[in-house]
Protein backbone atom coordinates (compact mmCIF):
# COMPACT_ATOMS: atom_id res chain seq x y z
CA UNK A 1 0.00 0.00 0.00
CA UNK A 2 1.32 3.43 -0.93
CA UNK A 3 1.41 6.32 1.52
CA UNK A 4 -0.55 9.57 1.26
CA UNK A 5 0.72 13.15 1.63
CA UNK A 6 -0.89 16.33 2.99
CA UNK A 7 1.30 18.61 0.88
CA UNK A 8 -0.38 20.96 -1.58
CA UNK A 9 1.39 20.86 -4.93
CA UNK A 10 3.06 24.01 -6.22
CA UNK A 11 2.98 25.23 -9.79
CA UNK A 12 5.85 24.25 -12.08
CA UNK A 13 8.82 26.59 -12.05
CA UNK A 14 12.20 26.08 -13.72
CA UNK A 15 15.31 25.88 -11.57
CA UNK A 16 17.48 28.98 -11.40
CA UNK A 17 21.01 27.50 -11.29
CA UNK A 18 22.30 30.70 -9.68
CA UNK A 19 20.09 30.23 -6.62
CA UNK A 20 19.72 26.47 -6.16
CA UNK A 21 17.70 25.17 -3.20
CA UNK A 22 18.26 21.44 -2.51
CA UNK A 23 16.99 19.73 0.63
CA UNK A 24 16.61 16.44 2.49
CA UNK A 25 14.07 15.64 5.20
CA UNK A 26 14.02 12.57 7.43
CA UNK A 27 16.02 9.76 8.94
CA UNK A 28 19.75 9.85 8.18
CA UNK A 29 20.68 6.42 9.56
CA UNK A 30 21.13 3.16 7.61
CA UNK A 31 23.79 4.75 5.43
CA UNK A 32 21.63 7.69 4.36
CA UNK A 33 24.11 10.07 5.99
CA UNK A 34 26.93 8.78 3.80
CA UNK A 35 24.77 9.02 0.69
CA UNK A 36 23.85 12.60 1.55
CA UNK A 37 27.51 13.38 2.02
CA UNK A 38 28.20 12.00 -1.48
CA UNK A 39 25.56 14.36 -2.88
CA UNK A 40 27.25 17.26 -1.11
CA UNK A 41 30.59 16.33 -2.67
CA UNK A 42 29.00 16.21 -6.13
CA UNK A 43 27.33 19.59 -5.55
CA UNK A 44 30.67 21.11 -4.58
CA UNK A 45 32.22 19.90 -7.81
CA UNK A 46 29.44 21.53 -9.82
CA UNK A 47 29.40 24.81 -7.88
CA UNK A 48 31.25 25.47 -4.63
CA UNK A 49 28.36 27.66 -3.47
CA UNK A 50 25.75 24.90 -3.70
CA UNK A 51 24.68 23.45 -0.36
CA UNK A 52 22.45 20.51 0.57
CA UNK A 53 20.32 21.36 3.62
CA UNK A 54 19.59 18.29 5.76
CA UNK A 55 16.66 18.36 8.20
CA UNK A 56 16.49 15.48 10.65
CA UNK A 57 15.76 14.80 14.32
CA UNK A 58 18.99 12.79 14.55
CA UNK A 59 20.81 13.65 17.80
CA UNK A 60 23.82 11.34 17.66
CA UNK A 61 27.02 13.17 16.69
CA UNK A 62 28.43 9.90 15.37
CA UNK A 63 25.66 9.90 12.73
CA UNK A 64 25.40 13.54 11.67
CA UNK A 65 29.13 14.07 12.22
CA UNK A 66 29.68 12.51 8.79
CA UNK A 67 28.93 15.97 7.41
CA UNK A 68 31.74 17.64 9.34
CA UNK A 69 34.27 19.06 6.96
CA UNK A 70 31.89 19.01 4.00
CA UNK A 71 31.16 22.67 3.15
CA UNK A 72 28.38 21.64 0.78
CA UNK A 73 26.18 19.92 3.37
CA UNK A 74 24.52 21.74 6.26
CA UNK A 75 22.88 19.74 9.05
CA UNK A 76 19.90 21.82 10.17
CA UNK A 77 18.39 19.58 12.87
CA UNK A 78 14.69 18.94 13.45
CA UNK A 79 11.72 21.02 12.33
CA UNK A 80 7.97 20.33 12.73
CA UNK A 81 6.13 18.63 9.90
CA UNK A 82 4.22 21.77 8.86
CA UNK A 83 7.60 23.41 8.27
CA UNK A 84 8.79 20.35 6.35
CA UNK A 85 5.84 20.74 3.99
CA UNK A 86 6.57 24.43 3.42
CA UNK A 87 10.26 23.88 2.80
CA UNK A 88 9.67 20.97 0.43
CA UNK A 89 7.36 23.05 -1.73
CA UNK A 90 9.87 25.92 -1.69
CA UNK A 91 12.77 23.66 -2.73
CA UNK A 92 14.07 23.34 -6.26
CA UNK A 93 15.18 19.76 -5.57
CA UNK A 94 14.22 17.37 -2.79
CA UNK A 95 16.30 14.27 -2.22
CA UNK A 96 15.47 10.65 -1.40
CA UNK A 97 18.43 8.53 -0.33
CA UNK A 98 19.29 5.06 0.95
CA UNK A 99 22.51 3.27 1.84
CA UNK A 100 24.60 0.76 -0.07
CA UNK A 101 25.90 -1.76 2.47
CA UNK A 102 24.21 -5.16 2.84
CA UNK A 103 22.88 -4.46 6.33
CA UNK A 104 21.59 -1.04 5.23
CA UNK A 105 19.81 -2.57 2.24
CA UNK A 106 18.29 -5.28 4.44
CA UNK A 107 16.92 -2.67 6.83
CA UNK A 108 15.20 -0.68 4.06
CA UNK A 109 14.47 -3.37 1.47
CA UNK A 110 10.69 -3.24 1.84
CA UNK A 111 10.23 0.27 3.20
CA UNK A 112 8.51 3.15 1.42
CA UNK A 113 8.52 6.20 3.67
CA UNK A 114 6.25 9.23 3.72
CA UNK A 115 9.00 11.31 2.10
CA UNK A 116 8.37 9.49 -1.19
CA UNK A 117 4.71 10.54 -1.19
CA UNK A 118 5.62 14.03 0.04
CA UNK A 119 8.27 14.45 -2.65
CA UNK A 120 5.89 13.42 -5.41
CA UNK A 121 3.16 15.70 -4.05
CA UNK A 122 5.37 18.76 -3.61
CA UNK A 123 5.98 19.67 -7.24
CA UNK A 124 9.71 19.98 -6.57
CA UNK A 125 12.29 18.15 -8.66
CA UNK A 126 13.41 14.87 -7.12
CA UNK A 127 16.94 13.49 -6.84
CA UNK A 128 17.19 9.84 -5.81
CA UNK A 129 20.44 8.18 -4.73
CA UNK A 130 21.04 4.75 -3.21
CA UNK A 131 21.26 1.03 -3.85
CA UNK A 132 18.81 -0.18 -6.52
CA UNK A 133 17.90 -3.03 -4.15
CA UNK A 134 16.17 -0.68 -1.68
CA UNK A 135 12.38 -0.38 -1.91
CA UNK A 136 12.22 3.39 -2.41
CA UNK A 137 14.90 3.22 -5.10
CA UNK A 138 13.07 0.48 -6.98
CA UNK A 139 9.81 2.40 -6.83
CA UNK A 140 11.29 5.69 -8.03
CA UNK A 141 13.13 3.86 -10.81
CA UNK A 142 9.87 2.26 -11.92
CA UNK A 143 7.74 5.42 -12.08
CA UNK A 144 10.41 7.39 -13.95
CA UNK A 145 9.79 10.93 -12.67
CA UNK A 146 13.10 11.68 -10.97
CA UNK A 147 16.85 11.78 -11.50
CA UNK A 148 17.92 8.40 -10.13
CA UNK A 149 21.58 7.59 -9.42
CA UNK A 150 22.86 4.27 -8.11
CA UNK A 151 26.55 5.07 -7.78
CA UNK A 152 28.65 8.11 -6.95
CA UNK A 153 30.00 8.36 -10.49
CA UNK A 154 26.49 9.17 -11.80
CA UNK A 155 25.77 11.93 -9.30
CA UNK A 156 27.63 14.90 -10.74
CA UNK A 157 26.35 14.38 -14.28
CA UNK A 158 22.83 13.59 -13.08
CA UNK A 159 22.58 16.67 -10.88
CA UNK A 160 24.10 18.93 -13.53
CA UNK A 161 21.57 17.81 -16.12
CA UNK A 162 18.65 18.16 -13.72
CA UNK A 163 19.67 21.71 -12.80
CA UNK A 164 20.08 22.90 -16.41
CA UNK A 165 17.54 20.90 -18.46
CA UNK A 166 14.18 22.69 -18.15
CA UNK A 167 12.45 20.19 -20.46
CA UNK A 168 13.50 17.37 -18.14
CA UNK A 169 12.28 19.32 -15.13
CA UNK A 170 8.87 19.85 -16.73
CA UNK A 171 8.61 16.22 -17.83
CA UNK A 172 9.40 15.02 -14.32
CA UNK A 173 6.87 17.46 -12.85
CA UNK A 174 4.08 16.04 -15.01
CA UNK A 175 5.05 12.40 -14.42
CA UNK A 176 5.33 12.91 -10.66
CA UNK A 177 1.82 14.35 -10.56
CA UNK A 178 0.45 11.40 -12.54
CA UNK A 179 2.19 8.91 -10.24
CA UNK A 180 0.90 10.68 -7.15
CA UNK A 181 -2.69 10.77 -8.39
CA UNK A 182 -2.48 7.11 -9.40
CA UNK A 183 -0.88 5.71 -6.25
CA UNK A 184 -0.91 8.15 -3.34
CA UNK A 185 -4.33 9.78 -2.96
CA UNK A 186 -6.58 8.90 -0.02
CA UNK A 187 -9.15 7.41 -2.40
CA UNK A 188 -6.55 5.17 -4.02
CA UNK A 189 -5.14 4.13 -0.65
CA UNK A 190 -8.64 3.29 0.61
CA UNK A 191 -9.33 1.28 -2.54
CA UNK A 192 -6.12 -0.68 -2.04
CA UNK A 193 -7.07 -1.54 1.56
CA UNK A 194 -10.55 -2.61 0.47
CA UNK A 195 -9.08 -4.88 -2.20
CA UNK A 196 -6.71 -6.44 0.32
CA UNK A 197 -9.55 -7.05 2.77
CA UNK A 198 -11.74 -8.60 0.05
CA UNK A 199 -8.93 -10.95 -0.92
CA UNK A 200 -8.42 -11.96 2.71
CA UNK A 201 -12.15 -12.68 3.12
CA UNK A 202 -12.18 -14.79 -0.04
CA UNK A 203 -9.20 -16.83 1.20
CA UNK A 204 -11.01 -17.55 4.47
Amino acid sequence: MYLVSDIKRREFRPINPQHLSITYFGNIRCGRNTSLNDIGIALGRINSNYKLLVYSNENMPSVYGVFNGNPNVEFCGAIPYHEVMKKMVASDIVTIVEGFKKNEIAATRYSLSTKVADSLASGANILVYGSPECGAMEYMDAIGCATVCHNIEELEQGISRLITDVDLQHQNYELAQKSYLKNHTLAQSTKTVETLMENLVKKN
